[in-house]
């Protein structure tokens, strides 16, 4: 049975309840209590999606927008109380918008944002030209930090380390292909990556993470669950032939 939750008073209904309420026109919810203040609801202002999800889908949006806008990083300060404050100053922007006390304080809020933007205008500008080459130049250092690691713990029992492709190699190929430009230029340890320099056709999958590849990462032979289900299975064996034996004849 499917659940749907109200977007206005988050009360839930399920799928036979809100066709035969709210599909011959708007209706009062069933589980808002009977006061002049209640709203007509109608089938589009339910979603399967709980409450809990759309707040997270909501900080992670209001989060994208401030963040776009308070993008300086820690080169711009000279002192780490600077950047600290910086940082506070942009959790407490997020946090009014995404937990409000009023709609004057929303307001309030992206009015101190907009006066923000209009005085940074050049650096935002900035650090938006400077964007894509910095997610080029990260992508390859977490695959070069990343790439002996996950090819030993991802790579198949038996194969030689380094026959995994790290999945950012596959997911952000065509940024690997075609990067910003002057971005190689910057990032020379890079470029020597070998989970880079390995070539992957556009429709080659992952290789999974395996049983195998995880315990010889971790140290393990892969027949050690073997040895030990053999193990105690003889020494059950043993010890119940070891009481049947000694049990007194009737």
């Amino acid at each position: 049975m499917r659940m749907f939750y109200s977007k206005v008073c988050d009360h839930r209904v399920c799928e036979s309840c809100l066709t035969r309420f709210f599909n011959p026109g708007p209706a009062y919810c069933p589980g808002c209590p009977v006061t002049s203040q209640r709203q007509l609801l109608s089938a589009q202002d339910f979603c399967q999606e709980p409450p809990e999800a759309r707040q997270v889908d909501s900080e992670v949006k209001v989060r994208r927008q401030v963040s776009e806008i308070f993008c300086k990083t820690r080169e711009d300060f000279e002192l780490s109380e600077d950047w600290n404050d910086y940082l506070m100053q942009r959790e407490d922007m997020i946090y009014r918008l995404v937990n409000p006390t009023s709609q004057e304080e929303v307001q309030e809020t992206w009015r101190q944002i907009d006066q923000y933007q209009a005085q940074n205008a050049e650096q935002i500008r900035r650090e938006q030209r400077l964007a894509p080459r910095k997610k080029f130049q990260k992508i390859l250092r977490i695959i070069e930090e990343e790439g002996s690691f996950h090819s030993g713990v991802n790579a198949d029992w038996g194969e030689a380390p380094g026959a995994a492709v790290h999945p950012f190699v596959v997911q952000y190929q065509s940024l690997l292909t075609c990067p910003p430009e002057d971005a190689r230029s910057r990032t020379p340890s890079a470029e020597r990556s070998p989970a880079h320099a390995r070539e992957t056709s556009p429709g080659s999958p992952v290789p999974g993470k395996t049983l195998a590849g995880h315990m010889s990462g971790g140290g393990h032979s892969p027949e050690a669950c073997v040895k030990k289900a053999r193990h105690f299975f003889f020494a059950d064996l043993v010890a119940a032939t070891s009481a049947a034996s000694s049990a007194p004849a009737t």
